[in-house]
């Protein structure tokens, strides 16, 4: 641990910082839909969607370092805590300098995780204490689902089956959870696909059947195959899933801002040898 440049909101009182802009989000997503820089990864994440936990929105920034050489770890965070600190500003009229020395900054970083925290937080992660671990952790993004529920009131004149929360009526009479869960590690590569696929069928085939209304077997099968078949392509293309989604997915962790992390909102700044990182991500 004594590599990673950990920081807390001290770092920043009290202090003047210089504006600089931010790149556009890399990635953000909600419960009803998902942006990404790479069509193909956002088109897979619509049509499998994070299964982040309630209404959920989240977020992540990356910052290229050779782009801006001028902008240190510490400014790069103080430029992302004034989005959040700051009542909003006009671009136009935005100050080239800013503080956090209102009695509102002041508070709000007060109320920020310590560096003892936040290193513990790193120290925590399971494999390579990389960027793609927080943004796993924080928004479940290897969390895969079908619910065969689910996709069969999408289909034109099906009646909705569902009527008691999650789950489903049997022919038989009895209730069950009609929905097939995977998660995948962001070092899945696209040889482990095949073994992810079997296991879900069977699960599939394990399922009683549900009655009238709901999407046949084997039409569900498809269905799993069709999203992994992408994703299947993604990790064949960037070596593995990770690396698909985020640039320097598994660079190793050097600095570190824990800015929160709890059920309602986790935030944090990642340093790398050649990135930034904004990951946010906020429940109801």
């Amino acid at each position: 641990m004594s590599a990673i440049h950990v920081l807390d909101a001290e770092a920043f009182m009290d202090k003047d910082f210089e504006a600089v802009t931010l790149p556009a989000p890399w990635m953000s997503g909600s419960c009803r839909s998902f942006i990404h820089k790479d069509p193909e990864v956002q088109a897979f994440r619509n049509a499998a969607p994070v299964q982040a936990p309630g209404d959920y929105e989240f977020e992540v920034i990356c910052m290229e370092r050779k782009n801006a050489r001028d902008v240190s770890f510490e400014l790069f965070i103080a430029n992302c805590l004034r989005e959040s600190l700051y009542w909003y500003v006009d671009p136009k009229n935005a100050p080239k300098r800013f503080h956090f020395r209102e009695r509102h900054h002041v508070a709000r970083l007060a109320a920020m995780l310590t560096a003892e925290q936040a290193a513990s937080y790193v120290k925590s992660l399971p494999y390579y204490r990389a960027p793609v671990e927080v943004l796993w952790d924080f928004s479940n993004f290897g969390d895969l689902r079908w619910d065969r529920v689910e996709r069969s009131v999408q289909l034109p004149g099906r009646p909705v089956p569902r009527t008691d929360g999650a789950d489903a009526p049997a022919v038989d009479g009895s209730m069950l959870l009609p929905t097939i869960y995977t998660n995948v590690e962001p070092d899945l590569m696209h040889q482990d696909i095949e073994a992810i696929r079997e296991k879900q069928l069977d699960r599939l085939n394990r399922i009683p059947q549900i009655r009238r209304g709901s999407l046949l077997r084997h039409a569900m099968a498809e269905e799993i195959d069709e999203e992994l078949q992408p994703l299947s392509a993604l990790c064949r293309k960037h070596g593995t899933f990770g690396e698909a989604v985020l640039p320097g997915a598994f660079d190793p962790i050097t600095g570190f801002f824990l800015k929160a992390y709890d059920g309602n909102f986790s935030g944090a700044l990642i340093e790398t040898e050649i990135h930034f990182y904004s990951i946010s991500l906020a429940t109801s």
